[in-house]
This record gives C-alpha cells, sequence and structure tokens, in this order.
C-alpha cells in the first residue's frame, strides 16, 4: 500500500543540556566533535549513524554529531536529494579516509586510523567510541558557550559566542567554528535496515545532525588573543534560506553546533548552542501540517491514520483533543498528551476506526483544543485527505507468485498475511548471483479464504531490488495467468500492497445460472440478462479496476468505453461471486 502524506515531517525528542551564556570559567575537560563522512548510497553508514548515536546518548552534554555527506556514495541519482555541502570535500580530504563511513574525532591524530595509518586522522566506526573516551579524559585550555535566536518572520538567526581560556593555547591563535545542522530529513539511504531506528514507516530514512552550511567558512573565524584569562565574545548573523541544494531547511528542526580548533585540524572542545525563538503570533497554536494514512487499501484495519501536528505558538503542547472522521461518518475524539515544545514536530497515531470502505474515501482530522482551551488561530487546525480502495482482486484459491531478485538475492524476502498481519505464506531469501543481473522464482500458494490480504516483499540492505544490480520485480498472479498485483524492485526497505481474495467456495451460486451476456467478443456494448440486483464489476489483465456499476437491473446494456483485450468480469450478489470473461475487439 502507497503512503499517503501532504508533508513528510517526523519529530525526534532528545533531552540534551546546551551550552548557554554565559560560558564557564572554570576549567572542564575536553568535548567531542564526531565529524562522520556518509552517504546516501554507503551501505554500512547507517550502522555509523547508530554507533554515532550511541555515544552521544552515553555523552549527552559532551559529545556532538556532525554528519558530512560527501565522496561518491553522497552523489545522488536521477530524483534523488542532494545533501552535500560545498565544505564537505576539503574537511573528508584532510582526514586521509579509506572508505565509507568514517570520522574524525576532533580531527586528533591518535597514532591508529581506518587505514592503519599512523599519522591519518580519519577512524573507522569501531574505532569512534575508544577516540572519544581518549579525548573526554584530556583537559581543555578553553571553554565554550553558545545562545542562538532566529526570528520565525525574517529568518534571520543571530548566534552569540563566548569563549574563555582557563590556561594558555599551545599555538598563537585559534578558529572559532560555527556548523548549521539540520535534524529529520526524509530521504533515500542504502542499509537502512541497519539502524532501524531511522527507518520512517514510509521505508524512507531520516537523516538526523546532518551539516547544511558553515557560518564561518570552510576553516573558521581566527582568534588570535589565546592567552589565560581572555573571554573572546563574537556574534554572528546568518539568513537561513528556504531550502539549501533544493533540500528544504526546516527552522524547527535546526541545530548549531560550535567549536573551537587549531588551524584546520585539532579541535580542542565544542558546545551545542540552545536556539530561541522570536515572532510567533500566538501563544497557543496547533498547527495541522500533515495528516497521513495507507492508500488502496482493502480493509479499515489497513488505514493506520496519523497526524502531525506543529506547534507554531510560544506556549508548551501538553494536551489535546484530535476530532477525525471518514467519509463524513462517525466523529471519533482521541485525547492526546505529552510535549511538543515551540516550532516542533509531533506525529501521532490515531486509533484504528471501523468502516465501509469505498472506492474513493476521505479522512478528516481536526484539532479542536489545546492545554484544554480553545486555539488562538483555527485557521489551521485542520485537513482531509483521500485515499482508495484496493483495486487488487484475486479469484478463486491457488495462486502463483513470482520474484525476480537482482545481484543480492540474498536480502529479499517476501510475506502474504492476513487482515490480522498473520503470515499465509512466504519465501526467500535466495542465492546471489556471480555478477549483476535477474533471476525468477515461482512459489505455488494457496488462500482458501474470502477477504482481505497484504503482500510484502523485504530487502534487508534497504535499496530495493534494483537498479544498478539487476532490474527487479514481484508479482502475484491466479493460476489461470491473471494478475492480481505486480511491483518493480524499486523500493528501499519493504514494499506492500493490499488485495481481496473471492475463494472459490463462495464462488458462482444458483442465483447466477441464468446470467447472460452477449455479444461477447464485442466491439464495447454488451447486454446482460438475468442480473437483478448485482453489482458489476470489470478489471483488465493487471487486475485494475476499469468499470464499475451497482444495483443492475434485470436486463442492462451498457457502453464499454475500453481498449481492445481480454477482461475479467464480476458479477456479486449476498456475498456470492460469479466471474466471466469479456472479450472487446475494434
Amino acid at each position: 500500500m502507497k503512503k499517503l502524506t501532504i508533508i513528510a515531517l517526523l519529530f525526534y525528542t532528545f533531552n540534551y543540556v546546551y551550552a548557554q551564556l554565559p560560558v564557564s570559567q572554570t576549567p572542564e575537560n575536553k568535548n567531542v566533535v564526531l565529524e562522520e563522512f556518509t552517504g546516501i548510497h554507503c551501505g554500512y553508514c547507517p550502522d555509523g549513524h547508530r554507533r554515532a548515536q550511541l555515544l552521544k546518548d552515553a555523552h549527552p552534554d559532551d559529545v556532538f554529531l556532525i554528519n558530512i555527506h560527501t565522496g561518491s556514495y553522497a552523489n545522488p541519482g536521477q530524483g534523488e536529494p542532494d545533501f552535500r555541502t560545498s565544505f564537505g570535500s576539503a574537511i573528508a580530504g584532510q582526514s586521509s579516509l579509506s572508505g565509507y563511513p568514517a570520522g574524525t574525532v576532533n580531527r586528533h591524530i591518535f597514532g591508529y586510523s581506518q587505514s592503519g595509518s599512523s599519522t591519518a586522522t580519519a577512524l573507522g566506526r569501531n574505532q569512534w567510541n575508544n577516540a572519544a573516551n581518549t579525548i573526554l579524559s584530556q583537559s581543555s585550555y578553553c571553554n565554550m558557550a553558545m545562545d542562538v535566536s532566529v526570528d520565525i518572520q525574517t529568518r534571520q538567526m543571530t548566534i552569540d559566542v563566548e569563549v574563555y581560556y582557563t590556561a594558555n593555547a599551545a599555538v598563537n591563535s585559534n578558529f572559532i567554528n560555527i556548523a548549521l545542522l539540520q535534524d529529520n530529513v526524509e530521504g533515500p539511504q542504502s542499509g537502512a535496515s541497519l539502524n532501524p531506528d531511522q527507518v520512517l514507516p514510509n521505508g524512507k530514512y531520516n537523516h538526523m545532525h546532518m551539516l547544511r552550511h558553515l557560518i564561518t567558512g570552510q576553516w573558521g573565524d581566527e582568534v588570535t588573543t589565546v592567552s589565560q584569562g581572555t573571554l573572546i565574545q563574537r556574534q554572528y548573523t546568518y539568513t537561513l534560506p528556504a531550502d539549501i541544494n533544493g533540500v528544504d531547511l526546516d527552522v524547527g528542526n535546526i541545530k548549531v553546533v560550535g567549536f573551537i580548533a587549531e588551524g584546520h585540524q585539532e579541535i580542542i572542545t565544542g558546545c551545542e548552542g540552545a536556539i530561541s525563538y522570536t515572532g510567533l503570533q500566538y501563544n497557543l497554536n496547533a498547527n495541522v501540517i500533515n495528516v497521513e494514512s495507507e492508500d488502496n487499501i482493502c480493509s479499515s484495519n489497513d488505514l493506520k491514520p496519523k497526524v502531525t501536528i506543529k506547534n507554531n505558538g510560544t506556549q508548551v503542547i501538553t494536551d489535546m483533543d484530535i476530532e477525525y472522521n471518514i467519509n463524513n461518518g462517525p466523529t471519533q475524539t482521541y485525547n492526546w498528551t505529552g510535549t511538543i515544545n515551540s516550532l516542533e514536530f509531533k506525529t501521532i497515531d490515531l486509533p484504528d476506526t471501523g468502516f465501509n470502505v469505498e472506492p474513493t474515501n476521505t479522512l478528516t482530522v481536526q484539532v479542536t483544543s489545546v492545554n484544554g482551551s480553545a486555539d488562538e488561530n483555527a485557521a489551521d487546525n485542520s485537513q482531509t485527505i483521500s485515499f482508495n480502495q484496493t483495486s487488487n482482486q484475486g479469484q478463486g484459491t491457488d495462486y502463483v507468485v513470482t520474484i525476480v531478485q537482482d545481484r543480492y538475492g540474498s536480502e529479499t524476502t517476501w510475506a502474504i498475511t492476513d487482515e490480522s498481519d498473520n503470515i499465509i505464506a512466504n519465501g526467500g531469501p535466495y542465492s546471489n548471483l556471480s555478477s549483476n543481473g535477474t533471476q525468477a522464482h515461482t512459489h505455488n500458494v494457496s488462500l482458501s479464504n474470502s477477504g482481505c490480504y497484504n503482500f510484502y516483499v523485504m530487502d534487508s540492505y534497504g535499496d530495493g531490488m534494483c537498479c544498478q544490480y539487476g532490474n527487479g520485480s514481484y508479482q502475484l498472479a491466479q493460476a489461470n495467468g491473471i494478475v492480481v498485483l505486480q511491483g518493480d524492485g524499486n523500493f528501499s526497505s519493504q514494499d506492500k500492497q493490499a488485495f481481496h481474495v473471492e475463494a472459490t467456495g463462495n464462488v458462482e451460486d444458483i442465483a447466477f445460472n441464468n446470467l447472460n451476456i452477449f455479444p461477447n467478443p464485442s466491439t464495447g456494448i454488451i447486454n446482460i440478462e438475468n442480473a437483478n440486483d448485482m453489482q458489476f464489476k470489470i478489471y483488465n489483465v493487471n487486475g485494475k479496476l476499469v468499470y464499475q456499476k451497482n444495483d443492475l437491473t434485470q436486463n442492462e446494456n451498457i457502453q464499454l468505453h475500453l481498449s481492445e483485450g481480454v477482461y475479467l468480469a464480476k458479477f456479486i450478489k449476498n456475498d456470492k461471486v460469479a466471474v466471466r470473461k469479456i472479450v472487446i475487439t475494434k
């Protein structure tokens, strides 16, 4: 099933303690700045992201992460976002990295490295933890703190920085570096399954700590007075653009990390600045920015409604009443409690509710109260989306699953589940091929019960079954060859489609004995006899619904505007089904 979404934004909460002004004048140990070199086509990079986050979680106040998209694995393919910056190549180039992912810990030379060189700064992901512990145990000759404010109306960011020298620096000058980062950037990612916490419900990857810009330039702003007792105070301003390289720059998901370096290399310490926002118009304002659900569903259990709400007010949102209805039916009310700070986002799962699935449906979600009071800006409190009933229909009990693998069949599995997600049939993984290409595998499946099912195709590496290693695909067909559903291999970790089955036990009935269609073949005009009170549906050979009419009369004359070919006509009455073949000729 396809996920319907208006805006793909998710919010993750981290409880960080920020380095706020004034700066401490007490001697402290160094903080860690881990610059991680990564890319969207790097299969082991998600494991690097996971290990870096574990390090951050272990030292939330003392470790700061900067993810730099650079190198060939960061090059976007057609239609893919470009997460690179103009700064990444130079930073990675001086590290002597030998593969991806790699990272530097304070750009320090530890005597060991990813490549084995004793003079390189690039470390493998299994070396980051030990290197970070070494840095954290060392005393720093300076402390750093920042405050950041952002005017929502003008998008101007002001950064106040203080550096205090608790001892004499080891060099004649230092450089202040200010990095603008962004969290919750949706995009592709090979190997996403190695870091499942950052895989989104739609199968895409949630990129965190992404470097978007260096506000002080490639190598920073020089400080020339670096003796004990010196206090350095500087202010930087930057107008946040709407996007960088075509990737939206969302002010609610930015972070600012600063660090003090000796030249282009050794980083002494770093910090993250607390961000405050000005220019907000309302105290209480819950903005419904996104309503989403599954599309092409079979049953009401498939819908999985969600709403993403942004706090556009100055007050923290702690509870909301959220109303929603489907097809203008009975209104459901969900009382949510939690925490959404100013300009932060929260995606909320709404409880499933029963309804009759129609060919086309609507879902409306509205926030009716915030913190027990009326929202001060009701104009942005609701959204409506539409979703469809699946056209994937199967007839009978016998089916054939065809999986066309790419080179790496060991990554591919599939499963068919019932409405409760109980596995009915499954298969894979398959053997890898010796070179790029494809190989087909067929599996016979029996589905004895009428009802709704889901078909899943999974790729453990997170890059689907295409494209550079072979153009894979999948298909579910009836035993007679009529296709129920199909898809290409262009997905990340998982593709999912719903379908409906009318099993043989419910097929044909005495009520259909006198049913007659003529002429057949037809040029497009058909006559149907003895069809009183029946529902009539026509599907093409790919299983797509191309015509539908409800409540047929005893005798019908119907004009079909269909291309030449063979079609499957389905007649439904009292939960019984009859199937006839219609041939259109011109």
